[in-house]
């Protein structure tokens, strides 16, 4: 048979005679291409919506939560770097340190400085053995350090704060005044310069082994927190005064009666446990309110395993 549509025989043509319409190939197959074309695209948004919710959700499920758990302190510094330097207080901080304990001392032109030795012999590239106290800042600044396989050059306390500044708004320091009675009061008046110059002393804990140094810093500065560092030299007997904020202590010292006194006198304990974490395990199970070593993730994972959530409304009293 001829269709008339287009003067051949063809099965569209015999469809427009029989039907009285234009006839369609099947348009079936290039809908399907087109609707996955266009549906493929709005799914992958549809889950990526979903996502979005849910972690909204997990988000607003942990608000309603606090984390509570010890203090996580750095001595000296994180150890990928040497000790005391401005790298070893960054690093500390990116890797999520609540403090970096530094230990502070004062050059002959009255600078505090951070660096822990009363000599420089320890660590001097050179060999250079002096006194900190007779050397100007200056002078000191210019002594290449080694440590960790590492040169540095000795900071300033000044530069220790602006570099926790820089590095996050979240850690703070923890400033080991090294100074005998004789020269207490001209270091703890250095400190304090600094740290109100930089408006530092709400990220600021302060602790020296001389009562005098504590007193001076109590009575001028009431609201700064201040604390007793027990000496492990010679085993003293661990006391403090009255009215300190908190303790710091070697670990190995640490024992259920003095944690019971510190809990009597409200006063928070901190152990140092250098690279042992299994003695920071002892000492927090025991009551330790944070600890000191020389790792910041190892810090961090161990008072981690400590922690406690409690419910946002407990904590506010809700």
């Amino acid at each position: 048979m001829k269709a008339k549509g287009c003067g051949l025989p063809c099965r569209r043509c015999e469809m427009d005679d029989r039907y009285g319409r234009t006839a369609r190939p099947d348009a079936r197959p290039g809908m399907i291409r087109s609707m996955v074309r266009w549906l493929a695209p709005l799914l992958c948004l549809v889950l990526v919506l979903t996502g979005v919710a849910a972690a909204r959700l997990r988000r607003r499920e942990l608000a309603d939560q606090w984390e509570v758990r010890p203090v996580a302190i750095t001595h000296r510094g994180d150890d990928s770097a040497p000790e005391n330097s401005l790298a070893a207080i960054a690093n500390a901080a990116a890797d999520g340190a609540d403090y970096a304990e530094i230990d502070v001392r004062l050059t002959a032109d009255g600078t505090p400085v951070v660096f822990h030795d009363s000599r420089t012999g320890r660590l001097a590239a050179n060999g250079h053995d002096v006194r900190v106290s007779k050397l100007t800042d200056y002078e000191l600044a210019h002594i290449p350090m080694r440590d960790r396989g590492m040169i540095y050059h000795v900071p300033t306390l000044a530069q220790a704060i602006e570099t926790a500044q820089r590095s996050s708004d979240h850690i703070s320091l923890l400033l080991d005044l090294k100074t005998g009675a004789q020269a207490a009061p001209r270091l703890t008046a250095a400190v304090a310069r600094v740290i109100e110059r930089h408006r530092f002393a709400d990220r600021a804990m302060l602790m020296a082994t001389n009562d005098r140094a504590i007193r001076l810093l109590r009575t001028r500065h009431p609201g700064w927190t201040v604390g007793k560092c027990i000496s492990p030299k010679g085993r003293p007997a661990v006391v403090w005064p009255n009215g300190v904020s908190f303790v710091v202590m070697r670990g190995t010292r640490l024992t259920p009666e003095i944690v019971r006194r510190a809990r009597r006198d409200n006063v928070p304990i901190y152990a140092g446990v250098g690279s042992d974490y299994r003695e920071a395990n002892r000492c927090l199970a025991m009551g330790a309110d944070g600890i000191l070593g020389d790792n910041t993730y190892r810090v961090n994972k161990v008072t981690r395993s400590h922690a406690v959530y409690v419910a946002a409304g407990d904590m506010t009293g809700n």
